[in-house]
């Protein structure tokens, strides 16, 4: 059995040294024993919070983010092509009936 003197000791002792933490780590309201930082987009590993793109800086990462990036532009350039093949006929129709 654990007695209680020693259980009070450990906690005290875990208590004051979360306490030291939270006053090294700064941060404002519910957060002060958070640094503030960003998260990879990639990975979830905290970075700098000044740090562009939001990665982490990981060969990994990095691949992942290109690739990531070439298929936001792929799907942007299908969007409007669909879009304008969608309503061109509307549109031509609407320019025949007005002349």
């Amino acid at each position: 059995m654990v007695s209680k003197e020693k259980l009070k000791k450990q906690v005290e002792k875990t208590s004051n040294a979360l306490k030291g933490g939270v006053k090294k780590a700064g941060g404002k309201g519910l957060h002060k024993g958070v640094a503030s930082h960003k998260h990879c987009r990639i990975c979830h590993l905290p970075i700098d919070i000044k740090r562009e793109p939001e990665i982490c800086g990981d060969e990994a990462c990095d691949k992942k983010w290109l690739q990531n990036k070439k298929n936001e532009k792929m799907v942007r350039i299908a969007f409007f092509l669909f879009a304008g093949v969608f309503f061109a006929p509307m549109i031509w129709n609407g320019i025949r009936v007005l002349l």
